[in-house]
């Protein structure tokens, strides 16, 4: 629901409060975007913000999807993506994680797909889905995988992964799938080794979608996105999804996107404010290293802490000290980190969502690999 905005006492007043409210729209409300620039599109939503997925056109067969799926209300990213990717136009939308940006972003593109199904006669793959990580790109196979198979209907989709050889690639491609789901460098691949042909993908590629746009930068694929955007013709219609707002995602949108409507749900506000919610308090503890097991297993064993526990440390080595460590008290636990097999985290994961152990014990990504660098790095040194 918009706020009540104050009544303008004289002409200037009012053309002044027009101006101001043309700038930028935040979920209905008004609010002032400082980043608009020369001829980007910003579209006010209306107050009503209550449609349901037929009010909102969503075709019949999906509504039925997700009925079954218990879904039978969009959320406002839902329902703003839907709205305004009817109109073709390119989307930059900011929601928070568990706000359902991946239906967000699958409806209209299958809502698409459905309607051009008809008169398909596609090269190539006519929907691109990139995402940051392995773990996601299996996240989001499932979730369309699930839609499609609920709906009935003869659409083809693939995940790309950077494990796969280059004939599992070729295979997976030959059947021209209509949505293909990878990693920004998998694709770049494909297209560089000639797996997948340039110039279909441009004839073809109808809808670009960048899943967790704030990470995809920082986590090493600009140079493949860079190389992916020779392809993407113009009529492509390119969605860039993000929990945040950052540099990174203001650099994709100016790379890719051509006048968006940007839509941002109230409660992202400040990046920093978004980081830790403002209902989580935070406590720390000040000690030496060799204080710092005994305090944490008192926290476990004492029960100060809720079950449900993620633990980060800095090196891999120290994730498998504490899982050792934790071992000797009868403490189950799973270390996660960027070492293992391909498939092991969506693994971990799930035990740890169906309640096998309590504690997972993390390590950052970018750390192991700087870790990993510097090994290489000194293994060639000693070979010279």
């Amino acid at each position: 629901m918009a706020k009540r905005k104050r009544q303008p006492h004289s002409a200037n007043e009012k053309k002044e409060q027009e101006k101001a409210e043309d700038k930028a729209v935040v979920a209905g409300e008004v609010v002032e975007e400082e980043h608009v620039v020369a001829g980007e599109v910003v579209e006010e939503e209306q107050d009503d913000d209550e449609r349901s997925f037929e009010e909102l056109g969503l075709e019949a067969r999906l509504v039925r999807a997700l009925s079954k799926k218990s879904i039978e209300n969009p959320t406002p990213i839902q329902r703003f993506v839907f709205s305004v990717t009817q109109e073709g136009k390119d989307v930059v939308a900011r929601a928070k994680t568990g706000s359902g940006k991946t239906l967000a972003y699958l409806l209209p593109v299958l809502q698409k797909l459905f309607s051009d199904s008809a008169s398909k006669s596609n090269l190539a793959p006519a929907v691109f889905i990139l995402v940051p990580t392995r773990e996601l790109c299996q996240q989001v196979y499932s979730e369309v995988t699930s839609l499609i198979e609920l709906c009935r209907v003869q659409l083809k989709v693939v995940q790309l992964r950077s494990t796969m050889s280059a004939s599992d690639l070729k295979t997976s491609l030959a059947g021209l799938p209509d949505i293909v789901v990878s990693t920004p460098t998998c694709v770049h691949t494909c297209l560089k080794n000639g797996i997948l042909q340039a110039k279909a993908l441009q004839e073809s590629l109808s809808v670009l979608v960048l899943d967790e746009a704030d990470l995809l930068l920082s986590y090493g694929y600009e140079e493949d996105i860079k190389a992916l955007t020779a392809y993407v013709p113009k009529r492509c219609q390119c969605l860039l999804m993000s929990a945040t707002s950052s540099a990174d995602v203001e650099k994709l949108r100016k790379l890719i996107l051509h006048n968006p409507y940007i839509l941002t749900l109230p409660e992202v506000g400040d990046v920093k404010d978004d980081i830790i919610p403002r209902n989580v308090q935070q406590f720390y503890i000040s000690c030496s290293a060799r204080d710092k097991l005994i305090h944490i297993l008192a926290l476990l064993k004492l029960e100060l802490i809720q079950k449900k526990v993620v633990i980060f440390v800095n090196s891999i080595d120290s994730s498998f000290r504490l899982k050792l460590f934790f071992e000797q008290f009868g403490i189950k636990s799973a270390v996660l980190n960027a070492e293992l097999p391909q498939n092991s985290p969506l693994h971990i994961l799930e035990e740890f969502n169906a309640g096998l152990f309590d504690y997972l014990i993390a390590t950052d990504d970018s750390q192991s690999a700087e870790e990993q660098n510097d090994k290489e790095t000194h293994a060639s040194k000693k070979k010279i």
